[in-house]
């Protein structure tokens, strides 16, 4: 069994892309310039990482 449905993998997805468009126009008011280049990158390093996590086997929940 994986750690994460499939359907809540997609809901994170979703949530994760306008919270990084909407960090990036944050830390513009705050004088931190981001391009739109490095944005993307960490944007897909992220849902990758989010990914690979949740396909993962859960560990083994047993108990002795």
């Amino acid at each position: 069994m994986s750690r994460i449905s499939k359907t809540g993998l997609l809901i994170l997805i979703g949530i994760s892309i306008p919270v990084l468009i909407e960090l990036r126009t944050l830390l513009s008011f705050v004088d931190i310039e981001i391009s739109a280049e490095v944005t993307i990158l960490v944007g897909v390093v992220y849902i990758t990482a989010l990914v690979i996590y949740g396909r993962l086997p859960a560990g083994n929940t047993k108990s002795t």
